[in-house]
């Protein structure tokens, strides 16, 4: 039967990885002020961070119910009989509810619609992980989202900010915890825990948080790394810290989408590990 898989944006698929595989990435809607913009469509993360160091506000909302529905309604008449759409954390978004609810408008086609629980690049390389070993055979439609959770737990990722005005603004973070960030100058490490941001630990300057980032990894035994940004400089601090801690690991780089830099902000840096082979 043939088989297309669906996910939203906010989880960062490889594009030359999309571009070549039977997968639709649906693009999370990114407000500056009153601009609409489609993220990574119509808008750059580098043009993202300009608008806002320019004073910009960021906001996001979830892809709307008719816009699920046309992507589920096209692959059906290009013959797919089954469908597999991953959704950013039903804890963090709204967007897994859009998902179910574009399926209960559609008949004649299977959907099989998964809470990642999580989100960013470790989803992104999970899923083409998945896909790659569907294509080859060795994973079935049944199995998928057994071997999703089996993969989830495997990986995570550690994210500091220098700023935590935006996780607050978008009511990722409490009051209590952004006021007492910001009266001790403090930087954060939050991680991804039961589908929700959590910080697991608090420390001054960036250069001693990204060690602990380091430290905290390197006990998972990973087998590669991944970093997340948004400047240059902030990355080429992570990688002076893999360096210090791992020696030589492979690393994939990439900057930060505009709908995680919405509310991460424009000063921020993720380092996440894999327990598989891609």
């Amino acid at each position: 039967m043939k088989t297309a898989f669906v996910c939203d944006s906010a989880l960062q698929i490889n594009k030359n990885f999309a571009n070549n595989n039977p997968i639709t990435v649906i693009p999370v809607e990114v407000r500056l002020d009153d601009e609409i913009f489609e993220d990574n469509v119509t808008i750059t993360p580098d043009e993202f961070y300009e608008r806002i160091h320019n004073g910009q506000k960021p906001s996001t909302s979830q892809p709307a119910v008719g816009k699920i529905l046309s992507v589920y309604e096209n692959l059906k008449q290009q013959g797919v009989e089954r469908i597999v759409a991953f959704s950013v954390s039903s804890k963090l978004s709204g967007t897994y509810s859009s998902f179910v609810q574009a399926k209960e408008l559609i008949d004649g086609i299977e959907i099989k619609i998964i809470d990642t629980l999580q989100i960013a690049r470790m989803v992104g390389i999970a899923i083409e992980k998945i896909i790659k070993e569907f294509a080859a055979g060795s994973l079935t439609f049944e199995n998928i989202e057994n071997r999703y959770l089996e993969l989830s737990q495997q990986h995570n990722v550690l994210v500091t900010v220098e700023t935590m005005q935006y996780l607050y603004a978008g009511g990722r973070l409490t009051k209590a915890q952004f006021v007492l960030s910001s009266l001790l100058n403090i930087l954060p490490i939050i991680t991804i825990k039961d589908g929700l941001l959590s910080v697991s630990g608090k420390h001054r300057g960036m250069n001693k948080v990204l060690s602990k980032m380091c430290e905290e990894i390197k006990e998972k035994n990973p087998k590669s790394l991944f970093v997340l940004y948004t400047t240059d400089e902030l990355l080429e601090k992570a990688m002076v810290s893999i360096k210090k801690t791992f020696g030589d690991i492979e690393v994939e780089t990439e900057i930060i989408s505009p709908v995680i830099g919405s509310h991460a902000g424009p000063k921020a840096i993720a380092i996440g590990y894999l327990g598989y082979d891609k």
